[in-house]
């Protein structure tokens, strides 16, 4: 441990190391009382304008000098020790101090939902069945689910992910399961893989009655993020109701997905093959106006990918609400971001929630970036350009 000794008068500096925050302290000195005096006398006063200094038969005693630790220690003035303590949290008052820390992303919530109809079976560039061992077809379900598979693992800790197949596994033609196979949660990728990897395609398209189900699911997740639905289909929807199996439900499907919407959940739209139809009034039903066509696993894979990047939130949080909002700094990858509405940062709902935008928030978006947020003091000195 290393230690200061200081003389008569208190000069305190306190550091701690970059543990969640780091601190550099602004606390309020005390104020030392005078020495005490050691022996009886009396004693003459210092010489003023009308008279001269007197003698001292007193004898006084120096105080010992108080020891601050350097480390992570702070002084009590009235034990007149160092003590081993956690640095002061910011606040307002005397008590103040700078503290960085790394900021929390505020995930998004997105539920799969995916088309295991029997046409998956299908070439992804043509209306063809992939023979069983080909080596130049590729079908529309193993395509799927590697995209998914690569997705799930490149946007971990940005995107809570959720699994619902339609139709429902081990069900009739048309049947849909209320709830769904995998439920949103930051952990869920192994079960949605897994889930995945043990179903084959097989059944009906189903479309309208899994968009129902997902919005009631949805609608029961209660955290703060944002929710979203992922639609991969391969073909125009039927199982409508009042009819077989096979009839058409494309006005159904539109309406399950303009319900989603007004639940404030958007819907993506991905359309897997060359004959999906026109899916584009589905993407606008869901609010997200065009949907991706995906002939090929790299389209396919490029089609997730644009959609993880557009749902995937630059919203951070931290621990604690700053002790002056108006001496807040922002920094990406250890420079300063600049406070702008339109391209840098803002706060969100309020001042433990930063929003960064434009430019700042595509670069925030890209692998290994960190979003720091300094707190700094109440009339204390402007943010530095870069931090270590």
């Amino acid at each position: 441990m290393r230690r200061l000794v200081i003389g008569s008068s208190l000069v305190g500096a306190m550091i701690a190391p970059l543990v969640g925050f780091f601190f550099t302290g602004c606390v309020q000195p005390s104020t030392l009382g005078n020495p005490t005096a050691a022996g009886g006398g009396t004693s003459g006063g210092r010489g003023g304008s009308g008279g001269g200094g007197g003698t001292s038969a007193a004898t006084t005693s120096t105080a010992t000098p108080p020891v601050i630790d350097l480390d992570a220690s702070v002084f009590n003035p009235d034990a007149w020790v160092s003590e081993d303590l956690a640095p002061p949290l910011p606040s307002s008052d005397a008590n103040c101090g700078s503290a960085t820390s790394t900021a929390t992303r505020q995930p998004a919530d997105v539920l799969l939902v995916l088309d295991r109809s029997g046409s998956m079976d299908y070439s992804t560039s043509t209306d063809s069945n992939c023979s069983r061992g080909s080596t130049t077809c590729t079908a529309r379900w193993p395509a799927l689910t590697s995209a998914v598979d690569s997705t799930l693992t490149s946007t971990s800790g940005t995107i809570n992910w959720g699994l619902k197949l339609y139709s429902s596994p081990n069900g009739s033609a048309c049947t849909v399961n209320s709830g769904v196979e995998v439920p949103i949660s930051a952990t869920s990728v192994s079960a949605i893989q897994s889930q995945i990897a043990a179903i084959s395609p097989s059944n009906n398209t189903p479309t309208a009655q899994a968009i129902a189900a997902a919005t009631a699911y949805l609608s029961t997740v209660n955290d703060p993020n944002g929710k979203f639905i992922l639609l991969a289909t391969d073909g125009e929807p039927n199982c409508a109701p009042g009819g077989s199996s096979s009839t058409t439900n494309v006005q159904g499907t539109v309406d399950a997905i303009a319900a989603a919407k007004a639940a404030g959940f958007l819907v993506y739209v991905i359309g897997i093959g060359p004959s999906v139809g026109n899916l584009d009034n589905f993407a606008a039903a869901g609010g997200t106006t065009n949907y991706y066509p995906a002939t090929s696993p790299q389209a396919l894979t490029d089609a997730f990918a644009s959609i993880s990047k557009l749902v995937a939130t630059c919203v951070f949080t931290s621990t604690k609400p700053p002790p002056a909002p108006d001496n807040v700094a922002v920094y990406l990858n250890k420079n300063l971001v600049t406070k702008d509405d339109a391209d840098g940062w803002s706060f969100g709902s309020d001042t433990q929630t930063i929003i960064l935008k434009g430019n700042s928030c595509d670069e925030a978006m890209a692998a290994n970036s960190a979003v720091q947020i300094l707190f700094g003091c109440p009339g204390g000195p402007p943010p530095p350009p870069v931090i270590p």
